[in-house]
């Protein structure tokens, strides 16, 4: 498809004459907190060690702010940093405290205000589906069951008699429900005083500072009745925001659409795309194979259908997290790849989350300690490098570090930094309605996002071949440049086309 030559000197003149200012913004957008910028989730114990004992931990993330500053984010999202005595901590023992490993509380406070100072607020990961089988609460509450004590700690937790999935220890016919193990005993949701504590937990953490919760699990509060989840998640949900009303929650629902759209009612802030996510999801199979147009098709239906089920909710589109194998096997180890399955989510509307790792290309899959590596901040080794947590039997496959890829303009992280600077002069994309594009070419991923003002996105996610771009078949002739990466102007200008793994962001004038 040709472009009308009219159409493109009319356009490129403003491109071209843009191109410095927007430069010059996208430079001092890199030190600035986002609009509508993505989640940075750090895996506590994996990410930086600050004292040498191979454990990461909160103070180590303290003194690698600025690198993480340098990915534009909003807010950091912590994987539990309470006390358990499993290496991954969501088997609680105290909500209320850290875990030693991690450092103390005073840590904690220290990390919140250097984030702060920043204009990042901190996520704490809420676990409250269970606890561990070793938390207070529990071991009290077995103790009562036995005891056939009525002023007890049972109605914290789900016991049945003669029959059940995990035997109470030290019984003969008391059990305890917990689906993710006798290790995990799930909670009784149904329970005001767990409610209580509950409350009071999301208040503690507030008063420390706190901007935001991830939820983890929410399909497991009752597992199967997708209408009592979304209750339950409306509880924490408007708990957090009696505290602060401008908290963010996200949940955790790994299910399918339906139901994810279902929870929605709840009135949260987000839940995670899912369909959109992993080896089966949108993003990796449209960078795969280079079909952008069908991608388009796709998220803005679900965009639509968010939007529809809560108006004031976010998407929270994302490749891979701490469950999930790491991207960088499901895009073959393919830089190219990589790079537009960046593009793709860190552009869409919503809030994007990057898993610590992923803006490197990390690598990671099979059993879940091997998709929780330590973060390679350099090949050669690192002061505040960690060690792998315990049974991961993987070694990390990518040979170059923060270190390397940072002198490294064409590196994936230097992509992902160019990328989340243009997300930060696009603030429709936090709120923004979608509207997918017809560019009759089938690796144009092309939409409009609309708040107020209108932006355009349009990404080549062909790793061959340029993709033909009809500005004014697509109403776009007047826009003005708001940036692009994987590519310049002049490019554009002159083929009237965007190369291979490239994109553009355009702006309706006003």
């Amino acid at each position: 498809m040709k472009m009308k030559r009219k159409c493109a000197n009319t356009f490129f003149k403003r491109l071209l004459c843009f191109l410095l200012t927007c430069v010059a913004l996208l430079a001092s957008a890199v030190a600035a907190q986002a609009e509508g910028g993505a989640v940075y989730e750090i895996f506590v114990g994996s990410f930086a060690d600050s004292n040498g004992d191979g454990v990461g931990d909160l103070k180590g993330i303290e003194d690698k702010l600025s690198y993480i500053a340098s990915l534009n984010v909003d807010y950091i999202w912590l994987t539990p940093i309470h006390p358990s005595p499993s290496y991954h901590h969501y088997d609680v023992l105290d909500y209320y405290a850290v875990a030693p490993e991690f450092g103390t509380l005073a840590d904690f406070d220290s990390l919140v205000s250097a984030c702060a100072d920043r204009g990042i607020g901190i996520i704490l990961d809420l676990v409250v589906n269970h606890t561990s089988s070793q938390h207070p609460w529990f071991l009290q509450a077995c103790e009562d069951v036995k005891a056939g004590r009525e002023d007890s700690l049972k109605d914290y937790f789900n016991f049945s008699q003669g029959s059940g999935q995990h035997l109470v220890p030290g019984s003969q016919d008391w059990y305890y429900e917990g689906a993710f193990g006798g290790h995990m005993p799930d909670l009784n949701l149904d329970c005001a005083d767990v409610k209580q504590e509950i409350a009071s937990i999301i208040a503690f953490w507030q008063d420390h500072g706190v901007k935001g919760f991830r939820l983890d699990a929410t399909t497991s509060y009752y597992s199967g009745d997708t209408e009592r989840n979304a209750g339950f998640l409306r509880f924490i949900t408007e708990t957090a925001k009696a505290g602060d009303p401008g908290c963010y929650v996200v949940g955790e629902a790994w299910a399918n659409g339906n139901t994810v759209l279902s929870l929605y009612a709840s009135g949260i802030d987000s839940l995670f795309n899912f369909p959109a996510a992993d080896a089966e999801g949108t993003f990796i199979k449209a960078a795969l194979k280079g079909t952008g147009e069908k991608a388009a098709q796709s998220l803005a239906s679900w965009n639509e259908r968010v939007k529809a089920a809560s108006p004031s909710s976010l998407d929270a589109p994302f490749l891979s997290n701490h469950d999930i194998a790491r991207s960088r096997g499901m895009l073959r180890s393919d830089l190219k790849k990589m790079k537009a399955a960046a593009m793709l989510y860190l552009l869409m509307p919503g809030r994007p989350f990057i898993y610590y790792g992923e803006e490197i290309g990390m690598s990671g899959s099979g059993r879940d300690e091997n998709k929780r590596l330590p973060m390679l901040w350099s090949a050669e080794g690192d002061a505040y490098s960690c060690l792998p947590p315990p049974d991961a039997d993987q070694e990390q496959r990518l040979t170059e570090g923060v270190d390397a890829q940072a002198a490294d303009g064409e590196s994936l992280l230097s992509m992902y930094r160019r990328l989340t600077a243009l997300r930060a002069l696009a603030p429709e994309l936090e709120r923004g309605v979608m509207t997918a594009l017809p560019t009759g070419e089938a690796s144009l991923c092309a939409f409009t996002v609309t708040d107020g003002t209108t932006v355009a996105v349009i990404v080549n996610t062909s790793s061959k071949q340029d993709a033909a771009i009809d500005l004014g078949a697509l109403g776009l002739e007047k826009c003005e440049l708001v940036g692009c990466a994987g590519t310049d102007a002049g490019y554009i200008a002159q083929n009237a086309a965007l190369p291979p793994v490239s994109c553009v962001v355009l702006r309706f004038p006003q």
